[in-house]
């Protein structure tokens, strides 16, 4: 199994990991799915009617086919930095009002008071600075517009956490996905907080899923391209070996009748713009 073992966030080469996942990744997306389907409950709850949508880190574009057919009479610009994963969505058929860009949905220019909603599914725990990006975005949508957005909260892979932490010489010191620091429900409600919106939620559930094993968890997770990525202190890089030892430790501690099971922390944020500033 390929380890990529890089400390940090290196967004030419997670892009590159997204290009390469794209055949695989709807085949392996079972956690964004569900993220996704949540995400569309929550619009109807909302009772809200977008003119124009803006959705961050498309992929494939199964959300955008979701919103395409939800709110057939919006224009939606999905937006994504991965060209292979834009290509997919290009092809699922969301309709003439719908158009793709391939973009880093961080830093692009998106204007001033456009859109009626901003939406993504696990998509913003990649942000870098996600103080400075929610504030551009606030800033993107027409009053009384709506941001929900859906992430990862920090209790995801709780397991493999304990195991790589309690490892025999390992000293992991990035337990974190892909080396991200996922923040939590209050944490993201700050952030929108302070970038302007009002009405702000942020919503956190915990959902378990089993796999055969640990390995199949890996690569299942690295077909989707969000790759598992521990750093080992000092030397900054675990071998593949002690990589495959702490997946067996993994295995003897954690096996069930269903099989061995990973927490994910599914978080879905919602804020919105206010009408007014006496709003």
């Amino acid at each position: 199994m390929p380890v990529d073992l890089l400390v940090g966030l290196d967004k030419a080469a997670v892009a590159r990991r997204f290009n390469r996942s794209a055949a695989t990744y709807d085949a392996s997306c079972r956690v964004q799915r569900r993220m996704a389907g949540r995400l569309l409950e929550r619009l109807d709850k909302i009772e809200h009617s977008p003119g124009r949508i803006l959705e961050l880190g498309c992929g494939t574009g199964f959300l955008t086919a979701m919103l395409a057919r939800r709110f057939p009479g919006s224009r939606i610009l999905a937006v994504d930095f991965a060209e292979r994963m834009i290509d997919i969505a290009r092809g699922r058929g969301c309709g003439e009002r719908t158009s793709f860009r391939v973009a880093d949905a961080e830093v692009a220019d998106f204007g001033l008071a456009g859109y009626d909603l901003i939406v993504s599914n696990a998509t913003v725990q990649w942000f870098e600075e996600p103080s400075i990006s929610m504030s551009r975005l606030a800033a993107a949508l027409r009053p009384g517009g709506w941001m929900l957005h859906s992430s990862f909260g920090p209790a995801t892979f709780r397991e493999l956490k304990l195991v790589l932490r309690s490892s025999p010489g390992l000293g992991v010191s990035h337990p974190h996905p892909a080396g991200l620091p996922l923040r939590s429900a209050p944490e993201w409600e700050a952030v929108l907080r302070a970038g302007g919106l009002d009405r702000v939620e942020c919503d956190s559930r915990l959902r378990v899923v089993y796999y055969a094993d640990a390995a199949g968890f890996l690569r299942e997770l690295q077909a989707t391209g969000a790759t598992y990525r521990p750093a080992a202190a000092g030397a900054g890089r675990m071998t593949p070996a002690a990589l495959g030892d702490a997946l067996a430790r993994y295995d003897r501690g954690h096996r069930s009748p269903e099989g061995v099971p990973v927490t994910y922390e599914l978080l879905e944020i919602i804020g919105r713009s206010p009408w007014s500033s006496t709003t």
